[in-house]
């Protein structure tokens, strides 16, 4: 029993958890949320991918989207060229955000192995990203790569730290 408590972050002497880093808590919690939330746009996106092309093709909604003037025309430019990328591309983003928030929980778990899931999927994410969806949509990838490598250096950080 007294080994399984120095595993699981138990102080020896004071019989009381340690904590865990605020930093670490603050990151893990923010791509927790990030994780689910893209999930979740990349498994409905590609379930009613077509059903969303439909309703944005019909007539109705382009005359409705008319009576709104400019921000229309940007919000229809946005809309063709999402819809222009291969449907494909919405699942396997899910599935890759998946992997990352099991990296997180590992992360969480203060496990090392979870930084590498972690940051493998991200990486993967990135570079489908630019494969498949900046080509179509002329889409700008540095943001993302400035958003990832900063969280993967944050975790980086704490690996080295507060990892076993």
């Amino acid at each position: 029993m007294e080994d399984n408590n120095q595993n699981q972050g138990y102080d020896e002497f004071t019989n009381s958890k340690a904590l865990r880093p605020l930093g670490l808590v603050i990151v893990c919690v923010l791509s927790f949320i990030n994780a689910v939330y893209q999930f979740l746009v990349g498994i409905f996106t590609f379930l009613f991918f077509d059903m969303f092309k439909n309703i944005f093709n019909d007539e109705s909604y382009i005359e409705l989207m008319e009576k709104y003037g400019a921000a229309s025309e940007e919000g229809q430019n946005a809309m063709e060229a999402i819809f222009s990328v291969n449907r494909s591309y919405f699942l396997l983003t899910a599935l890759l955000y998946v992997v990352s928030f099991i990296g997180v929980r590992y992360m969480w778990k203060r496990l090392k192995k979870g930084f590498h899931i972690y940051a493998i999927a991200q990486i993967l994410i990135l570079i489908v990203y630019v494969l498949m969806f900046c080509p179509v949509t002329f889409a700008s990838p540095w943001g993302d790569v400035i958003t990832t490598a900063l969280f993967i250096s944050i975790y980086y950080t704490y690996y080295k730290k507060e990892m076993e």
